[in-house]
């Protein structure tokens, strides 16, 4: 199963491919455990067999909570944005935090990334209050940058320096 960023993702689908199919596989076995540090949930990223940064985009599953995506990666300057997806019935119970924090540690220690990028919808608060809460701060704001039911909204670039 592939998806491209943004796509509109059907969760209960991405479970049960996971529970009937042998491609998702975890991203780097040897390096790479499910950890809990602050948050109350340890969470495991996998992606498909395969699956490579080096393409310049991966998705990392967690299912059944959602996925976080590494996109516009850039090798010479070691960095990616990110972009996160919750199914709803997980949502603000600290799985989203968890998938972060995880990923954080796999873009430092697997991935040796430097520096991780939002760039998040200004009305979106409760996105903006979650990349905060795990340690980005904003660094940017660019006007009417993201096109959402046909107007455009200003958009806040947040970094995580890793």
């Amino acid at each position: 199963m592939s998806y491209e960023f943004g796509d509109k993702v059907n969760v209960d689908k991405l479970r049960s491919s996971h529970k009937n199919s042998s491609t998702h596989q975890p991203v780097n076995p040897s390096t790479y455990q499910p950890i809990n540090l602050s948050t109350r949930h340890p969470v495991e990223l996998v992606a498909e067999e395969g699956a490579s940064l080096s393409s310049g985009s991966l998705r990392l599953y967690a299912l059944p909570y959602g996925c976080v995506d590494l996109y516009a990666y850039d090798p010479l300057n070691r960095r990616a944005a990110v972009g996160i997806m919750v199914a709803t019935e997980h949502r603000r119970k600290g799985y989203a935090l968890a998938m972060l924090e995880t990923l954080r540690h796999m873009a430092a220690d697997t991935y040796r990334l430097h520096c991780l990028y939002a760039d998040i919808a200004a009305t979106n608060t409760a996105s903006t209050a979650l990349f905060r809460k795990a340690g980005y701060s904003e660094c940017g704001h660019f006007k009417e940058w993201l096109e959402y039911d046909s107007h455009f909204v200003d958009t806040i670039r947040m970094q995580l320096i890793l």
